[in-house]
């Protein structure tokens, strides 16, 4: 004899996977950061630096300003710097990555790729830089985050 309930095991399935769904999010770590992006271009003027700086972590942009963005070719190897202000009267602890790219846009793969931590103290500006450790890039992307405990 079978019993017919009023919830089908497919129900059942779809319910499960949007609690999974919802609960994820919630457990999942953040990685969002904020970005200064720097791009060397050729003009009519000679080189120029393009810059942007997107906000994806309000609380962290409340923290921290990207004053300025500059970039060099030191031989063939791109310099990225970005200058860094804390907006607090406290100590900011973060973390920062570069990432280079070439002039059409595409990832310079570099074995070098690490979250670099730091801190500003109170007030404080200052310039956070990195050498690309391959030849060809005409562009990075500097990403700020608040700090991530290691994962084990």
């Amino acid at each position: 004899m079978r019993i017919k309930t009023g919830i089908g095991l497919k129900a059942v399935s779809m319910l499960l996977l949007a609690l999974m769904g919802l609960l994820s999010p919630a457990c999942a770590p953040t990685t969002t950061s904020n970005v200064a992006v720097g791009q060397i271009t050729d003009g009519e003027e000679g080189q120029g630096l393009e810059k942007d700086y997107i906000i994806k972590d309000k609380a962290l942009a409340g923290r921290i300003d990207v004053l300025d963005v500059k970039a060099r070719l030191t031989g063939k190897f791109l310099e990225g710097l970005a200058m860094v202000h804390n907006r607090k009267k406290r100590t900011v602890d973060f973390e920062y990555k570069f990432a280079w790219f070439d002039d059409s846009g595409f990832p310079v793969e570099s074995n070098v790729s690490h979250w670099t931590p730091d801190r500003l103290y109170g007030k404080e500006s200052r310039w956070i830089r990195a050498l690309c450790p391959k030849p060809g890039a005409t562009g990075f992307k500097v990403m700020i985050r608040a700090p991530h405990p290691i994962e084990r």
